[in-house]
This record gives structure tokens, C-alpha cells and sequence, in this order.
């Protein structure tokens, strides 16, 4: 798409500049204003070189390069900037070249081809319900892998549970001493979470409870068989729960490999750090101490008692990725509370001399925002992920109800658009904000929503159906009116747009595209007549059309969004 146009300015700039045909590339920028044509180049660094002003440079070359390429419809200075306009024939000939390349799909690429890419995301804690900030893991996360799939890497999405700890201890214990008071065989996790939360009610009373459950973490990562049968049990009535998230979500996991998948793996951690002389004694733990100009705290290794912390499966779990499963970059997607323990690491692994560690990366998110304030689940207070899917399922039964109670597969319909609206609610925003969770504006129609992305997709496949023949396989004539060659222009950022997205390890550059390729949309249908046009236009208007469906289709799908037929 728009790497083509690049390539061909390129090709023109190479003679008149010195520079290379990769240095020219990587310097073509899309100019902030559409008016201002389709690329520009800087001449900055050339004019720095040459010794003249910018503006001066910007004007020698565009008489330079006037009408000497052939898919450049006029080449104009702007103080510092050089801007290509590009022929309407050369657009769409990009455009339709890309979308009919049946070896990868739209906007995808090979830039990573030969790369193993590990997304470790979603995480829950067992024997807790999956909140609404484990949602938010979740939803980006998997947009992520999508992502990291579309550059050609292999990807492995690990779902790294977390199932060991001492609040495993703390349960154990509180379900041998009290675990008869309570029902497990039909809402478990309601009945462990209330295990959870009269421990910690009880512990404030009297404190001996936290060294008892200690006790019992350590029985359990010690192997006692009773103990180890009550967290197996925690661990599957967990997964119970979880599963129907990830089933009204579409979230997919390549492997499940929680914390206690790493528990024969620690001694060598501790090995590792011995042999690099990094642990060091410190009230009775194995600690890592960091430079003092880091005024950064020493990161725990073991503790007092003999026991691990998640800091040292962390590092388990980073070595077996990279040794094992050969991973060339490694995401951990975890909340911005997590973000000391990353950058501890992180930091640890690179003073164990592995060089890999700059290509591990914590893809930070903030929280969620509700009224109530921040969640607790300590205190028993959660917003679970599982109650916020179905509200907005409900929420859409009765928007189809009321405005179309006729659609077939209502159900299934309801489904895809509740789901594209609660995704499409969180990736819309900058993953590192705080997000104020509104599921009004999230379910609604118009403005800045899934449902409003998906409806204008289902609006291209509806004319698609309406026109009746196969769409041709190319453009029949030239689509030069302004709407038409704003949308090709749109549509042609798509592939860039992924690679930006994917860089940035952020999918709200995804969905803010997509926003303004449905706006663009939205220009071209009122604008132009479709249906019922000279047979040429038609034919040719058909292509653009079933183009912005193809791009909103594939765009919505590295969203984790359904793309429905009817709405």
C-alpha cells in the first residue's frame, strides 16, 4: 500500500538528494494535513549538509523533480518539507495491487518473519474472579498477539496464571479449618473468594494467621499431597470461570503456564545468581541489591522462611522463554502497578549478562475509573469481567428490540456487538490512561464505539448484496472526485498503520484509524452515488466499497472484534 507509493518517490528522490533509497523511505512522512498532499519529505539534515536554509532546498528540489515521475501529480516545497501529491490512477493502482495479494492478508507484512514473539497476558489469580482489570490484560493482550501475527512472527500467547503464592497457603489453610461452612459444588469461586476475605478479616484480629498460611505455602511448594490436592482443585474451579470470559471474548491462549510451572526451575535461578555473585544476605533473605544511583529497592529473591516470591519465577520464567522456547522478543502485559517489578527484572537480568533482556518489555496499562473508586478484592469488593459481557448483551438485546426486532440470530448478533463494544471501549484509549469506564457510551450506536465501526462495515456488505454480481477485479475507470480519493487515500494507511500499532505496542492506533476510515466512509456514501450509475462508476464504486469492508473486516479482527453480517 503506502510502502509501494514510498518506494516509487523514493526511486525519484535518490539522484537529487544523495541519499539512499532505504535512508528516503524511512524519512517519507504522511503530512498532518491531507491538504498538503500524500507524502512528505524533510530536507532538514540535507539543508544542515548543504548549507542552506530548508525552505530554499525545499524550493530547488521541487523544480528539480517537476514532472519527472510519472505517478506524482505535483511536487511542492512547504517551508522545510517537500510534499508529493500523488495521480488518482497511481492511488488506486497501490491500493488494489495490495488488497489482491493473496500470499498475506491486508495490511500485513514479513517484518518479523523468522521471529518467535511470547505475549504474556490475561494472567489472572486464581481462586479470585476474573475483575475488570484482568479484562483489560486480556483485551490488549490478545489485540497485541493479533498484531505481532500480522508482521509475520511466530507467536506464542502464554497465559501465566497466577497459581502459586503464599495466598495459596492462606486458603489452604482457612479451607482445612473452615471449609465445611461453605457450599464449593455450586458456585465455587463465590465460596473461595469468601474464604479469601474472612481470612484477611480474621488476620487483622490476629495476626498469627498470616504466619500460618506462610506455613502452608511452604508445606504446599514442599510437596505435601494434601495441601497440593486443595490447590488443584482451586486452580480447575478457577479455569471453570475463566473459560466463559474467554469464550464470550474469542481470547485465545497458545499455553497455560502459570507460576508453579516454574517451581523446578527456581534453584537454578538462585544458581545463576550465585555464580554471578548477585546474592547477597539481607535480614535472613537472598536479595539482589542494585547501585545506589538506581534508588531502586533490592529485589527478593527468597524469603527468610526458604520460600520464593513471584520475583523469582519471573526470572525463571524469563530464561526458560528465551532458552526454551527460543523467544526473540518477550511482552508481559501487566498493569502500571506491576511496573517497579518489572524494571526490577529486567534490571536483574541484565546484570546476569543476558543481552536478550532488551527485548523483554512490560506493555504497561492503566485502571479502570468507576465511581465507587478503585477495586478491592481483598475486601471483597470486585466488578467482574463476566457481569460487565453479559450487561452489555442486555444492553444490545433491547437496542435490536427496539430498533429492529425482525433480525435474525438476534442472540448471536447481540453477542458479536456487546463484545465488539466492550473491547472496542478499552482499545479505543491509550493503553497507559486511566480509563473511565462508561458501558452507555460504550454499547451506543454513535461516536467513538465498536457498535458504530461494525454497523458501517455491516452498511458496506449490505451494498455489496444489494449490487447482485461479482465485484470486478480491478477498478473500471478513474475515482477522482475528493471523497473518493480521501477513502483510497485512508485505506492505503492501513498497513502502516498496523506496523505503528504494533510498535508502539499499542492498539488504540488501530481503533483511532479505524474511527476515521468510517468517517471517510461516511464522506464518500453521502457524497457519491453508488448503485444505479453508469455501469463503469458503479463497477468501479463497488471496489471501493467491498475495499473498506475488506480493510474494516481485518482491522476489527486484530481488535479481537467480530465483524457481523446484520445489525
Amino acid at each position: 500500500m503506502i510502502r509501494r507509493a514510498k518506494k516509487e518517490i523514493a526511486r525519484s528522490l535518490t539522484e537529487a538528494t544523495g541519499r539512499t533509497e532505504q535512508e528516503i523511505i524511512s524519512s517519507l512522512e504522511t503530512p498532518k494535513t491531507y491538504e498538503h498532499g500524500h507524502l512528505a519529505f524533510p530536507v532538514f539534515m540535507l539543508a544542515k549538509e548543504r548549507r542552506c536554509p530548508p525552505p530554499q532546498l525545499a524550493q530547488e528540489l521541487a523544480a528539480q523533480l517537476a514532472g519527472k515521475n510519472p505517478i506524482v501529480a505535483k511536487v511542492e516545497a512547504a517551508g522545510g518539507f517537500l510534499n508529493f501529491t500523488l495521480k488518482p490512477e497511481a492511488l488506486q493502482g497501490f491500493l488494489f495491487t495490495a488488497l489482491r495479494n493473496t500470499e498475506v492478508k491486508p495490511g500485513h507484512n514479513r517484518d518479523l518473519d523468522g521471529k518467535t514473539v511470547i505475549v504474556d497476558f490475561s494472567s489472572p489469580n486464581v481462586a479470585k474472579p476474573m475483575h475488570i482489570g484482568h479484562f483489560r490484560a486480556t483485551v490488549i493482550g490478545q489485540s497485541i498477539r493479533n498484531l505481532a501475527e500480522a508482521q509475520g512472527a511466530r507467536v506464542i500467547g502464554v497465559n501465566h496464571i497466577g497459581d502459586w503464592g503464599t495466598q495459596f497457603g492462606k486458603l489452604a489453610w482457612a479451607y482445612q479449618n473452615w471449609g465445611t461452612e461453605y457450599d464449593f459444588s455450586k458456585e465455587p469461586i463465590d465460596s473461595l473468594i469468601k474464604l479469601y476475605v474472612r481470612f484477611h478479616d480474621e488476620a487483622e484480629k490476629n495476626p498469627d494467621l498470616e504466619r500460618l498460611g506462610a506455613e502452608a505455602f511452604l508445606k504446599l511448594e514442599q510437596g505435601d499431597a494434601e495441601i497440593e490436592k486443595i490447590w488443584k482443585f482451586i486452580v480447575e474451579a478457577s479455569f471453570q470461570e475463566y473459560d466463559k470470559v474467554y469464550s464470550l471474548l474469542g481470547t485465545h491462549h497458545d499455553l497455560v503456564l502459570g507460576e508453579s510451572f516454574y517451581n523446578d526451575k527456581m534453584d537454578d535461578v538462585v544458581e545463576r545468581l550465585k555464580a554471578k555473585q548477585l546474592l547477597q544476605q539481607s535480614e535472613g533473605a537472598q536479595v539482589v541489591f542494585f547501585p545506589e544511583t538506581e534508588k531502586m529497592p533490592p529485589c527478593l529473591i527468597r524469603k527468610s522462611d526458604g520460600a520464593s516470591i513471584y520475583a523469582t519465577r519471573d526470572l525463571a520464567a524469563a530464561i526458560y522463554r528465551h532458552e526454551v522456547q527460543k523467544a526473540d522478543q518477550i511482552l508481559y502485559v501487566v498493569g502500571v502497578d506491576q511496573t517497579l517489578h518489572f524494571k526490577q527484572i529486567f534490571r536483574v537480568l541484565e546484570m546476569m549478562g543476558y543481552e536478550w533482556s532488551k527485548d523483554c518489555h512490560h506493555v504497561v496499562f492503566g485502571q479502570y475509573r468507576f465511581k465507587d473508586g478503585k477495586m478491592s478484592t481483598r475486601k471483597g469488593k470486585v466488578i467482574l469481567a463476566e457481569d460487565v459481557i453479559y450487561q452489555a448483551i442486555d444492553m444490545v438485546r433491547q437496542m435490536i428490540e427496539e430498533k429492529n426486532p425482525s433480525l435474525e440470530n438476534k442472540e448471536t448478533v447481540a453477542k458479536q456487538v456487546a463484545a465488539g463494544a466492550v473491547v472496542f471501549n478499552d482499545l479505543i484509549n491509550d493503553r497507559v490512561k486511566n480509563v473511565d469506564f462508561d458501558l452507555d457510551r460504550a454499547v451506543s450506536m454513535e461516536g467513538d464505539s465498536g457498535p458504530y465501526v461494525q454497523y458501517t462495515n455491516v452498511r458496506c456488505k449490505s451494498i455489496l448484496r444489494k449490487y447482485g454480481k461479482d465485484v470486478p477485479s480491478d477498478f473500471q475507470r478513474v475515482l477522482d472526485t475528493p471523497e473518493e480519493q480521501r477513502l483510497i487515500f485512508t485505506l492505503m494507511q492501513f498497513e502502516h498503520v498496523i506496523q505503528t500499532a504494533y510498535r508502539q505496542f499499542k492498539p488504540n492506533v488501530l481503533a483511532q484509524y479505524l474511527l476515521e476510515l468510517c468517517t471517510q466512509f461516511s464522506h464518500f456514501y453521502h457524497k457519491n452515488r453508488i448503485l444505479g450509475e453508469a455501469a463503469d462508476v458503479e463497477a468501479s464504486r463497488i471496489c471501493l466499497v467491498q475495499a473498506t469492508s475488506q480493510i474494516l473486516t481485518e482491522g476489527l479482527r486484530l481488535l479481537n472484534i467480530p465483524s457481523p453480517e446484520v445489525m
